[in-house]
């Protein structure tokens, strides 16, 4: 009986056993999907987390076979695997299990010969939601992106586990099949501090030697991602890095812009002048940088090509801001394009080619009238001029379509021989033309440029009138100071044609002709808002001692906080106080009258 007994138990004993192992096997499943990472001529990283301790093991081969194996540590929770032994730009197939729970997919490894190249840019992704993510990867697919650049801030707190799922689902369409490379941003939060709850760091696995500064080729450029606290060493990095790059384009990629005109608030918070960063600015005209993207703001803006500070249109690199949004403030003299808030929303993305004899980048944003992408950016910078060459000797033959598109090379070339062919076509009958021509001229950004628009200030065609009003914003006719100055005060005139205007008035008037018409649009209660509001965002880069009388009796009597602010912040500049002045602060929100008096006799 004794021996039955036993018997059973181990019968029973091994039952247990297999059930256990097949409820485990059953209960194990992915909590974050198989991630590309680290992706090179001759391999590549997959990353993942499952539910249930267990040993990464990755199934690979040449596209539709699985003939090979790698594995992980064993009893790991989230999984690090790499592929070796691979070849250059050869497509494979993968598969990964978690209990039941499979998933295939495929990848390209990263190419072995100096060829183009193109990828996607995107920004602080942890304000998109799911579905805003999915439309712009979706709309991003037709360029079909080799990899992308994410600038950071993936989400909100980077040392809160809970908060990483959302993250890989907003990725997930794309995630498994390239590279989402990225530069940590402060929100990802320290590389060195808490490293248990670095999550960021447990997720992913940057090209060259990582973090903090990742560097690798692919095709023709070579890319440096920065990260955001090391931020100040970069400029050193870049001198031992980019001079053993022998590759034609080199691209710089951080969390913190160089240049930027910040928010849209009055007092334009995260301004960049290019003074916090002034080392990495300088390294990055010594080694020749063609492009340097950051985020951190969430904005669009791309500035002029730069070098020392000052525009050079053939020598500079292009800074652009792509912080995922739309919410830019009032374009300054280096302002090549900045978004409209009115017009549009996030999700934002960049497309940037590397190519032969060009790079050339486009950005899209989501309409809100029109409920789709539309192009926002389009840029081009040559390196022979027989590019340009090439595309105004194809606006003297080409028609329709083909026209158009000939016209809107040129304007993104930034071409200044194209002038005069470019402002013929603003007489043509066609809309669509004289639309692009005006646009063309206006990426220009001369002042031939501006005075082969200054007709059109006037045109029927409000696209028309509000690129002339862009193109003497960016840099104002000769002579053109006083009908600008008219149509500012022009209670007819389109309101986003004033604004333009007004800022033109700012950057490139005498400081008292702007001061003057700031002030009697200011003073207007009846003028349009946003019209308003450029003008007292005027006042403060224009007023002098001698204006703060009459300044404080508006500031007394002013309702808009947006002015009231504008006002206080050229009060503070003009008398050397510094009164605290935000919308949180005791000034911010104070109502009109007596309220303000006690302000007032701090100025004086």
């Amino acid at each position: 009986m004794k021996r039955v007994s036993e018997a059973k138990w181990t019968g029973v004993l091994l039952l247990a056993a297999l059930l256990f192992a097949a409820w485990a096997q059953a209960a194990q499943e992915f909590h974050i999907p198989p991630q590309l990472n680290n992706v090179t001529k001759d391999g590549a990283t997959l990353i993942w987390e499952t539910t249930e301790a267990d040993t990464g093991v990755v199934e690979f081969g040449l596209k539709g076979h699985f003939d090979k194996k790698a594995m992980g540590e064993a009893g790991q929770i989230i999984h690090r695997v790499r592929m070796t032994g691979l070849a250059p730009e050869t497509e494979y197939s993968y598969r990964v299990r978690a209990g039941a729970a499979v998933r295939e997919n495929t990848f390209k490894t990263a190419p072995g010969a100096e060829r183009p190249v193109t990828f996607v840019v995107v920004g602080d992704s942890r304000r998109w939601d799911v579905a805003q993510s999915q439309k712009a990867i979706e709309h991003a697919a037709q360029w079909n992106p080799e990899f992308f650049i994410n600038v950071g801030d993936l989400v909100l707190k980077g040392h809160d586990y809970q908060l990483w799922p959302e993250h890989f689902q907003r990725f997930e369409k794309v995630s498994g099949q390239v590279m989402v490379v990225t530069a940590r941003g402060n929100h990802e939060g320290s590389q060195s501090s808490d490293p248990e709850n670095d999550w960021f760091g447990k997720y992913h696995e940057l090209p060259g030697a990582g973090e903090p500064y990742a560097a690798f080729d692919w095709g023709n450029s070579h890319f440096v991602l920065v990260s955001f606290e090391k931020t100040q060493g970069a400029a050193g990095f870049l001198d031992q890095d980019l001079p053993q790059s022998k590759k034609p384009y080199r691209v710089v990629a951080q969390h913190f812009p160089v240049y930027c005109t910040g928010y849209y608030d009055p007092g334009g918070s995260r301004e960049e002048e290019g003074e916090s960063q002034k080392d990495l600015a300088q390294a990055i005209d010594r080694h020749n940088v063609v492009l340097d993207i950051a985020g951190h703001t969430h904005i669009y803006e791309r500035m002029y090509a730069l070098r020392a500070g000052q525009r050079d249109d053939r020598n500079g690199c292009l800074y652009v801001v792509n912080g995922g949004d739309i919410n830019a403030n009032f374009p300054t003299r280096i302002s090549a394009v900045t978004d409209d808030r009115e017009a549009f929303e996030k999700p934002t993305y960049t497309v940037v080619h590397m190519g032969e004899d060009r790079v050339w980048f486009r950005t899209f944003a989501w309409s809100k009238e029109k409920q789709q992408f539309e192009q926002i950016d389009y840029v081009i910078q040559w390196k022979d001029e027989a590019a340009p060459k090439a595309a105004l000797a194809a606006l003297q033959s080409a028609q329709g379509e083909a026209r158009v598109n000939a016209i809107h090379d040129l304007g993104a070339m930034c071409y200044g021989p194209a002038v005069s062919g470019l402002a013929s076509c603003l007489a043509e009958s066609d809309a669509a033309v004289r639309e692009a021509a005006a646009s063309a001229l206006r990426s220009l950004g001369s002042s031939e440029s501006a005075a082969a628009l200054a007709k059109s200030l006037n045109d029927p065609d409000l696209t028309v009138r509000r690129e002339a009003a862009r193109a003497q914003e960016i840099a104002l006719a000769p002579g053109m100071a006083d009908a600008a100055a008219k149509a500012v005060l022009d209670p007819a005139q389109e309101v986003k044609t004033r604004v333009r205007l007004m800022g033109a008035l700012h950057l490139h008037a005498p400081a008292e002709q702007a001061f003057k018409t700031a002030l009697a649009v200011v003073k207007d209660q009846q003028a349009p808002p946003l019209v308003r509001e450029r003008a007292a965002f005027a006042i403060s880069g224009t007023a002098t001692k001698k204006d703060a009388k009459q300044l404080m009796k508006l500031f007394r009597e002013e309702s808009s906080q947006y002015v009231t602010l504008r006002l206080a912040l050229a009060l503070n500049e003009i008398t050397g106080k510094r009164v605290p002045a935000d919308g949180k602060s005791a000034l911010g929100r104070t109502k009109p009258g007596v309220d303000r008096d006690e302000f007032i006799k701090k100025w004086k």
